[in-house]
């Protein structure tokens, strides 16, 4: 069948004063088929960047992703401004969803329009590879391979997604004609595909690593974003072998997990910042243009080009004065786990009462009172943007972004690969303490932007030798433990925690224990070892004629 791909176009009509024929015969202004579109400059490259789109949909990507992440487990709660707001995330953090959950069927949806349009791609890029055009000249044969890398990643990407928070879901790799209903793949199938889009990606020539990324590509994906989401992957699911939750070899994916998490750190050519503060300021200027930053979504409030500010950065703000809507609140349980000395706290959670300077001048104190956030009384310092950073003072024009991968996360995959494969515990230290070296040592004591910060009472300078004597970890501690607080306190509010509590085995007892000590809204009160994978939405099995069944423990 002959696809056709439509644009909107304004014409202008007149009258028909009589209908021949070939009028009638004529294709239709606007449309072209596609073998035709795919001779037009640029085809190529917008295919690719319709593969990214899902993850610039702030709603149902980025809140999203951090309210699975995050605000369904101990790191934060759904804030809001009563406990009818985003229900759906507060039913999740209780440990036991419905299927007719939105939040849940918004992360189905979305990932799978994501694999949908890499699938579009990446077949189309075969049919018509040969006829794209690029600045009025042929498409090089080294740009088109790094598209279907690109592409590759991306598919993998929105995969591993729902990997994360439904285990086993259906597996599409191919353009499917619409009335295909199809089962759930195995977790082991899912496995087996996800390594083979990002070998394949890993293995071409043409993808480029993220040091040799020049600026006007920042955000696109690199053979560095592919090898730390194997290494991710790999991690997880050893994880769940180690739980008898999939079969395989557990030791050779944490085998994996070390050697593309070496590759990186060994041969990246990345660093991290020096400074914490760097990359969660709110001017987002230094960030995701460092070699800290592997794997983001630059976005740019620009009106004249209908670019607009990711929502995250007023939904996840605290109320009143500050004009956000109050959602994801830091737990009291995440601000007790920092050390009070690490500057992190700081730069990760915001307190009642902290007051930021405004554009002109004055002081605007965060008042958190009167809504569903004043039992914590904390918002996310990572999604706030100052006022000297956005426009007009409106929270939803600035150039706020998520960071979903960072060089700190590389380093503390390989430290703990290292340790789970029974490597050098000298060798992980390395890993470990270089994180926390920035954390202590050369991360900023005061938030610029701030007036005044609850948080930084008592911070002071660190020097190297009151580092090495109270702040590094040793040999002689739990490493694997450390790491596992690391990994806490430096991703905060990024949408990981509830990855790593389920890779590790830590879900139930950890949820069961925080509703025993808070019992806030209910969060944990049903966790189990049946909570996860969460249920399929109800609405996907109906559309499938049941061809599509619930997970088992739902």
């Amino acid at each position: 069948m002959k696809r056709t791909i439509t644009y909107i176009v304004i014409t202008a009509f007149g009258l028909i004063a009589s209908c021949k024929r070939d009028f009638l015969e004529r294709d239709p202004y606007g449309v072209l088929d596609e073998t035709d579109y795919f001779k037009t400059d640029g085809a190529g490259l917008k295919l690719v960047t319709g593969c990214y789109q899902p993850m610039q949909d702030g709603w149902g990507y980025t809140v999203n992703k951090v309210a699975i992440g995050d605000e369904s487990v101990d790191n934060a709660d759904a804030g809001g401004s009563d406990p009818g707001d985003r229900p759906q995330t507060t039913e999740v953090g209780r440990g036991r969803p419905l299927s007719s959950n939105p939040l849940l069927f918004e992360t189905w949806s979305n990932r799978y329009r994501g694999i949908g349009k890499c699938n579009i791609a990446l077949d189309a890029l075969k049919r018509e590879g040969s006829n794209l055009v690029e600045n009025g000249a042929p498409l090089p044969s080294e740009a088109l391979a790094r598209y279907f890398a690109e592409i590759k990643f991306l598919r993998a990407w929105y995969y591993f997604d729902l990997i994360t928070v439904f285990k086993e879901v259906p597996l599409l790799v191919a353009v499917e004609d619409p009335s295909t209903r199809k089962g759930k793949a195995s977790i082991e199938e899912l496995r087996n595909q996800l390594y083979i889009d990002l070998d394949e990606a890993i293995a071409e020539p043409n993808f480029p690593r993220s040091s040799e990324l020049p600026d006007n590509e920042t955000g696109r994906a690199t053979k560095d974003a592919a090898y730390t989401l194997k290494a991710r992957a790999a991690l997880f699911f050893a994880g769940l072998m180690e739980q008898g939750k999939m079969e395989g070899d557990a030791l050779g994916e944490y085998l994996i997990a070390k050697e593309m998490a070496g590759e990186v750190v060994n041969n990246g050519q990345l660093h991290l910042l020096p400074d914490f503060q760097d990359l969660f300021r709110g001017d987002y200027q230094v960030g995701p243009f460092s070699k800290e930053c592997i794997f983001g979504v630059l976005r740019k409030f620009d009106p004249a080009f209908s670019l607009a500010g990711d929502p995250f950065a007023i939904m996840n703000v605290g109320r009143n004065n500050v004009g956000g809507w109050g959602g994801n609140t830091p737990t009291r349980d995440l601000a007790a786990a920092f050390d009070p000395a690490d500057p992190r706290k700081m730069f990760t959670i915001i307190s009642h009462n902290d007051i930021f300077k405004t554009s002109s001048g004055g002081e605007e104190v965060h008042n958190y009172r009167g809504y569903f956030n004043d039992y914590n009384l904390q918002q996310s310092r990572k999604a706030f943007v100052p006022q000297a950073y956005r426009q007009q003072n409106d929270l939803q024009r600035s150039n706020w972004q998520p960071y979903w991968i960072r060089y700190s996360e590389v380093l503390l995959i390989y430290a703990e690969a290292i340790i789970r494969t029974g490597g050098n515990h000298a060798e992980a230290l390395n890993y470990l303490n270089e994180v926390r070296h920035r954390a202590y040592v050369t991360t900023s004591k005061v938030d610029e932007p701030a007036i005044y910060r609850l948080f930084a009472t008592g911070l002071k300078a660190i020097d190297e030798a009151t580092f090495a004597s109270r702040y590094a970890i040793k040999t002689s501690d739990d490493i694997l433990q450390a790491i596992k607080k690391e990994r806490r306190f430096e991703l905060a509010l990024e949408g990981f925690r509830l990855y790593d509590l389920i890779r590790w085995g830590e879900y139930a007892n950890t949820m069961k224990a925080f509703h025993q000590k808070y019992g806030f809204a209910d969060k944990g009160r049903d966790a189990s070892e049946n909570s996860w994978p969460f249920p399929i939405p109800q609405i996907e099995i109906d559309r499938s004629n049941g061809v599509l069944v619930q997970n088992s423990n739902y």
